[in-house]
C-alpha cells in the first residue's frame, strides 16, 4: 500500500470539500473552475486506480461514489469543514495581492 497515494487522496478530498463549501454555501471562490475541475477529476481517477488506498484515506464513505462532476452534495454541515473554509477565506482576503 502506497502511503503517498493515501496522503494525496486525503488532501484532494479535503480540498474538494472545503472549496465546495465556499462555492455552494458561501457563494465565494478563491480558485478558478479549471483548478477545481482538475482536482476533482484527479481525485476520481486516483480512487479508481487505487481502490485500497482510497479506502484508507480520510472520508472514504463520503467520497466512495464521487465521480468528479460536482461537490454540491458533499456534507457541509461539519463544523471542521466550515471552520477550514472560513479560515481559508480569511487568509485569502488578507493576502489577496499575493494570489
Amino acid at each position: 500500500m502506497d502511503q503517498s497515494i493515501i496522503e494525496l487522496i486525503s488532501r484532494r478530498r479535503r480540498q474538494i470539500l472545503v472549496h465546495s463549501f465556499l462555492y455552494y454555501q458561501l457563494n465565494r471562490t478563491i480558485i478558478d473552475d479549471f483548478t477545481y475541475d482538475k482536482w476533482a477529476m484527479e481525485l476520481y481517477q486516483l480512487q479508481v486506480d487505487f481502490p485500497e488506498e482510497s479506502k484508507k484515506a480520510i472520508d472514504y464513505e463520503i467520497y466512495k461514489d464521487f465521480d468528479g462532476s460536482s461537490g454540491f452534495d458533499l456534507p457541509f454541515t461539519d463544523p471542521d469543514v466550515q471552520n477550514r473554509g472560513y479560515r481559508l477565506l480569511e487568509y485569502f482576503e488578507k493576502n489577496k495581492k499575493s494570489f
